[in-house]
């Protein structure tokens, strides 16, 4: 029965692999730059391989394989919760490294209910509320523990000359707002006031070196810097226009600032802070008494958050707590790509070229075979609980990072899901392509050393159109 299948089937995949080798040449690109390979997941057979073994650096493509060993590990139901105990004259943040925590993108979906939407600071203020209504008047101590990770913030090889950009956060055990800290700048006399910048952040100077500029005549440019241990966020460039959508950059010591800015927000509503602190090695775990409602963000939301929108933070946040279930040592890098790698490499066979050395794609030190990536994405399976949390974040076209992707493109009926990735000379794509017959294809496109970043996406989705009609009427 095997043989008559593969004789059957043999014509079809022969086609497929020349019209997509075809489809390579025509663009310009060769074996050098780019590897494919697409797997019948139902057949657990390689329907296409070009250079589908050469390792290559899969940029934020990596986020597929962090988010799903994470989705197995921590399981679908999970979620990450971030508590405030109170422990006799002490105030406690149980931290979970909760990526979530304060996430303005979150809370835009959110409300009050006269309408008033709700902000990151909102949250401190509820638990400051509970903390008065408790009838503390004062804390002798604000203990911030965040030991559930470690405390190197960011992958020694991320470009320090990035780092005060959002995509290079820092990600500790207490997450806030996503470390950030945003301005939507206004005109304003005869200058430009940024005083609106939310959240709060204690500690951090602004030096706003913006003009205001003539509507109609000047651009619109701002450029937010800061340097690298330091607290001090520089302002320049014209704003000749209200700003539209928020500038972010990065802060420091993020466990820590909230704590300071906790301790703010509880004296507006009357208790007094004594000390702020992190957590210490010698102290013990964390213990006291719930004062207030927990802050929960279910493992769905971060792993939504993580492949539709493609946000950094959420991976290497699900990369060091995935580190923490398994070791139960505060979660780390190291930790993290090891158990990732093992994972990926037990269920997908020894494979060759695989090395993680981040969560998010950032570092140009991961690698990966589009063979490889195709083998473990096919051991997923949606009528799993753990496995659809991982499927069902990925965005289809149209939508998150795909948003401006597969226009114009004919996918018949099937349905598309997918993450895609760049980094300068680094363009991927990576997913499912399921059939209306339900017959499942995993497959990756992997464009490597190449400054041609718009035919190599036209490439890809040439490819994913050509399985999605041709593949897809394959009869067996």
């Amino acid at each position: 029965m095997l043989f008559t299948v593969l004789l059957l089937t043999g014509p079809s995949v022969a086609d497929l692999q020349k019209q997509i080798e075809s489809l390579i040449a025509e663009a310009g690109f060769t074996a050098k730059e780019v590897s494919v390979a697409i797997r019948d997941c139902d057949r657990d057979m390689l329907v296409c391989a070009v250079a589908a073994s050469t390792p290559r650096t899969p940029a934020s493509n990596e986020k597929l394989l962090t988010s799903s060993v994470a989705a197995r590990i921590l399981g679908g139901d999970f979620q990450f919760e971030t508590r405030l105990l109170r422990r006799n004259d002490d105030l406690v943040v149980d931290a979970d490294g909760d990526p979530g925590f304060g996430d303005d993108a979150l809370l835009k979906t959110m409300s009050w209910p006269d309408g008033r939407r709700v902000r990151p600071t909102d949250l401190l203020d509820i638990w400051a509320g509970w903390v008065r209504e408790s009838g503390m008047t004062r804390v002798e101590t604000l203990l911030v523990d965040d030991r559930v990770f470690d405390r190197d913030h960011v992958p020694a090889d991320w470009p320090r000359e990035q780092l005060h950009m959002r995509y290079c956060a820092p990600v500790a055990g207490l997450n806030f707002s996503c470390n950030t800290m945003c301005f939507l700048p206004v005109p304003a006399g005869k200058g430009v006031d940024a005083s609106n910048a939310w959240p709060p952040w204690s500690g951090i100077r602004i030096v706003n070196s913006m003009k205001r500029g003539l509507k109609g005549r000047d651009k619109h440019t701002i450029r937010a810097d800061r340097r690298v241990g330091e607290d001090t966020i520089t302002l320049s460039g014209t704003v000749p226009i209200p700003t539209q959508s928020p500038i972010e950059i990065t802060i420091e010591k993020p466990s820590l600032r909230f704590g300071l800015m906790l301790a703010e927000r509880l004296k507006l509503q009357g208790v007094d802070v004594g000390e702020v602190r992190l957590a210490a090695a010698a102290d013990p775990p964390a213990a006291g008494t719930a004062i207030a409602p927990p802050f929960v963000t279910p493992i769905a939301t971060v792993l939504r958050r993580c492949n539709h929108d493609s946000y950094n933070l959420y991976a290497e946040a699900l990369l060091k707590r995935l580190a923490h279930e398994v070791t139960g040592r505060p979660g780390s890098f190291a930790d993290g790509s090891r158990i990732v790698t093992s994972t990926v490499e037990r269920a997908a066979g020894s494979q060759t070229g695989l090395r993680v050395a981040d969560g998010s794609g950032m570092s140009r030190l991961n690698s990966v075979s589009a063979r490889t990536m195709t083998t473990w994405l096919c051991t997923f399976d949606h009528t799993d609980q753990d496995d659809a949390a991982f499927i069902d974040s990925l965005p289809g076209p149209g939508e998150g990072t795909l948003e401006r992707r597969f226009k114009n493109v004919d996918l018949g009926k099937a349905i598309v899901r997918a993450k895609s990735g760049y980094i300068r000379s680094v363009c991927t794509l990576s997913g499912y392509v399921v059939c209306p017959s339900g017959e499942r294809f995993a497959f990756s496109i992997l464009v490597n050393d190449t400054n041609r970043i718009r035919p190599a996406k036209r490439l890809q989705e040439r490819i994913v159109s050509l399985l999605a009609t041709g593949g897809c009427d394959q009869d067996p």
